[in-house]
Formats: structure tokens, sequence, C-alpha cells
């Protein structure tokens, strides 16, 4: 990032094409130097920063713009989806939980809670993004803020955030679900899988059933306790013969992913490779895949000409380990284990990813408290992002 781009021919056709469904000339003036002083300026990306290294606004104007102002963010993402797509066909969506630490107790959806990416309880905002993936791109394109339980009735907290009496707790999988809808239902996202972890989280079924409704494409990586269906051959004693299969009937078993693939010795591991650009290595782990179906007697309706509820499970053994480490459910039946497990590893390339731009971009810079305000903030973050990787060089 350097200089002012107030000038620029392609600077100023993004900013009219991006904040076209503002209402007013002031709010999209307003949008542009906001926009600007994240791309210029250096270091904390404050209001008073910002106007600094990109004049245009007063601090007071633009304080009133993020904070009060009630223009919604979400034209804006669809139309920078929208530009992002055309340029880059998405491999997949990866839905991922970002944190936002932060002091106080009044800040909106603030609350001390578990943060999964470090594996331990901070006070902060937690939010859900969806990326557009495709190779070692990770570019966020729509958020979710989650409404801890605690904000539920405080209704202190919830003035001093202008909550909207709408935004109230609900499951955490739901979040996932609205954010996707958002862009399937309304934006026109282009089809690509869902790629999640869900491995650390209740109500896994009731998402993935969701999804299967939808006929959304999934890989999800989810806990070995995640019970699935196993349809396996009947089998009957007979005293010649001992046991054998019934007339080629099958019968259903049920259990944990774990307790399947520990019942599964005998199918063959394949050998897999991946290359991870994280530390510009070829990756290799064993894989085993198994069909599966949801343990919900009927549940599901499989993507494409997929058998309403067919899954695959697939376990992964790191090379020289006795056991399994990780776990994946998806309704994607027809693609290669090869591919499955390129999908599966995009997701470890995410986290990096938005932790690149959080840092150059200013997406943890918010100073402000309310609920408007951040979904404002994050929105022309994201903004800033997708303008330098459309209009990068080469």
């Amino acid at each position: 990032m350097n200089g002012n781009r107030a000038t620029d021919e392609d600077f100023r056709e993004f900013c009219a094409d991006v904040f076209a469904t503002l209402g007013r000339t002031d709010q999209r003036q307003a949008a542009e130097t906001y926009l600007n002083g994240l791309l210029s300026c250096t270091g904390r990306k404050s209001i008073r920063r910002l106007v600094a290294a990109a004049p245009g606004r007063s601090e007071q104007s633009l304080q009133q713009f993020i904070n009060q102002s009630p223009w919604d963010p979400d034209p804006i993402r669809e139309r920078l989806m929208y530009r992002l797509a055309k340029a880059i066909r998405p491999t997949a969506w990866v839905l991922e939980e970002v944190h936002f630490p932060k002091h106080g107790q009044y800040s909106a959806a603030v609350e001390r809670q578990y943060v999964q990416a470090l594996g331990r309880v901070r006070n902060c905002q937690l939010a859900i993004t969806v990326t557009l993936t495709a190779g070692r791109i990770t570019v966020p394109v729509n958020w979710r803020l989650i409404v801890p339980d605690s904000w539920g009735r405080d209704h202190e907290r919830r003035a001093r955030a202008r909550m909207p009496s709408h935004e109230l707790p609900r499951p955490y999988w739901q979040y996932h679900l609205e954010v996707l809808d958002d862009m399937a239902l309304e934006w026109g996202m282009p089809v690509a899988p869902v790629v999640v972890d869900t491995s650390n989280r209740g109500n896994v079924e009731a998402f993935l059933g969701a999804l299967e409704l939808r006929r959304q494409p999934y890989l999800a990586q989810v806990a070995s306790t995640f019970l699935v269906a196993y349809d396996q051959p009947a089998r009957a004693s007979h005293p010649s013969r001992g046991a054998g299969p019934v007339n080629g009937s099958t019968s259903t078993w049920r259990g944990t992913a774990g307790d399947l693939i520990a019942r599964t010795g005998h199918i063959a591991r394949e050998t897999v490779e991946w290359r991870n650009d994280e530390i510009d290595s070829v990756m290799r782990s064993q894989f085993l895949q198994v069909p599966v179906r949801s343990s919900v007697p009927g549940r599901g309706a499989g993507a494409g000409s997929t058998p309403p509820g067919a899954r695959t499970l697939i376990a992964e053994w790191p090379l020289g380990k006795p056991g399994p480490r990780n776990y994946w459910i998806t309704n994607m039946t027809d693609p290669a284990l090869p591919e499955l497990v390129e999908l599966a590893k995009l997701r470890e390339l995410a986290t990096p990813r938005i932790e690149e731009f959080a840092a150059t971009y200013g997406l943890r810079d918010y100073e402000g408290r309310t609920f408007a305000g951040w979904h404002h903030h994050v929105t022309l973050a994201t903004a800033a992002y997708i303008y330098c990787l459309l209009n990068r060089p080469g």
C-alpha cells in the first residue's frame, strides 16, 4: 500500500461500482474516503489516522458514517463478491471463525469466550466469515457477528451497542447457514463446495442436513464421535458354512465415525500427496474412505444425482501413526480421493491468509462499539483487500 488513491482512475471506478447502492452522495464520498484511508494509512487504522492519510472528510463525519449512519453493508458485499468471482473462479467457499480482541464489555457482542484458533478463552467478539478460496487465495466475502447467550437479555449492553432487536443468540450452526443463504439465495453465489470445520461444534447433523436440503456440496471436518450409518452385508449362521451373507441383503450399523473406521481395517488405505504452500513442501498421509449415510433415518437429499442421504466418511492417518488424526464427512461421492483431500487441506491455509488480511488492512482496528459500526468497518476492510487483490500488478 502506498500513496493517496483519490485520483486513480481504477480506484474511482471501483468505488463508483461498489458503493453505488449507498443512497446519498455524502455517504458515497465518506465510503470512498474511508477506503482510501485503509489503503493509504500505515500502522493502526484509527479513523483519525485514516483522515490524516486520505483527507476528504472530517474525523467527526467519518465517525458518524461508520458508527451511526443506517446504511446496509450487504449490497456492498454482494458487489464485492460479484467482482471477485468474475476474476477468480472459486475452488471452495471456506467457512472460518475470526476473533476480534476487545477490552471492556460494551462493544457489540463482546464476551469472554473460547476461540478455537487460539485454543483458549479471550475477551473478544467472534464472527463467521465465508471466504472465496482458490489455490493460495483466501478472501473473506460475507460476515456474521455471533451474539453470545449473555447478550440475549442484557438490555443495557444491547442499547449501548445499538443491537438490532432481531439479533438474538442462536445456535452456532445457524450463523453458518445464514451467511451462506445470503450468498446462495440472494446474491447468486457461484456453485462450489462449502468447506468447514465442525469438529468442536454441536448440532452438526442439523447443519449438514440443511446443506443437503439446499443441494449444497460440502466437505466438513467432524469429530471422531460424529454419528454415521453404514450399510453392511447381513450375515447369518449356517451349520456347515458358518456365518455368511443372507441373500445379498444388508443391515444398517449405526455408531461413531471413530468406531466405524476401527471396524473397517480390511479396507486398504490410500497414500495421498498434497502441497502445503505455507511451508513450501509436499505432504503425505494415508486416507481411508467409507460410504455412509446420515445417522438420522430419512434425513438428507444429496447433491446432484447422489442418492438421498449418501455420504462419504474420510479418515486420515499420518504416516507411521497407529490411529487416525482427522475425519471428514462429504456429500460429494463422485470426486476421487485426492481431489477431496485437496479440498480438505484448503482450510489449513485459510487462517494464515485471514491473519495477513487483518494485519494489512486493519480488520481488527475498529474502535467503536456499535453493531452496525462493526459491520460497516469489516465490510470496508474487505473492500480494501479485494481492491488490492484485483488491481495488483501482473
